[in-house]
């Protein structure tokens, strides 16, 4: 079983999103952290608990990760972010994780890009013994 964040990295790249320059697993790069040329994608698991309990054991686990994006600024003036969202949204729920929170968009005081955060959860069985 991958990693919560690997696993949504793995669906993010498979989309090939053309208005997503680089996903991030963890923490962004010092060289990227000011970087406003460029939309970027953060990945941080929030969870990754004991789920389906039953007979004194666990059978899977509930993982959780936290989106961020950061778009680059200038948007496009073609580019609406919420469809992309909406878009994005939709094809994590069809590969079986649930929308938790999709929080409202904020604009970064320091480099005026547009940021947005979306929570999602999946709960998965563990396969075999551990």
């Amino acid at each position: 079983m991958l990693l919560p964040v690997s696993q949504v990295a793995s669906l993010v790249n498979a989309l090939n999103l053309t208005w997503l320059d680089k996903v991030y697993l963890n923490s962004i790069p010092n060289e990227d952290l000011d970087n406003t040329d460029i939309t970027v994608m953060l990945l941080q698991e929030t969870d990754s608990s004991p789920a389906y309990l039953a007979n004194n054991t666990f059978k899977g686990l509930a993982m959780g990760v936290e989106i961020q994006i950061f778009y680059k600024v200038p948007l496009a003036d073609d580019f609406n972010p919420l469809e992309a969202e909406i878009a994005l949204m939709k094809s994590f729920k069809e590969a079986g994780w649930l929308i938790v929170s999709s929080q409202h968009h904020t604009t970064d005081p320091d480099t005026d890009q547009v940021t947005k955060t979306i929570y999602v959860t999946k709960n998965e069985m563990i396969k075999g013994d551990i």
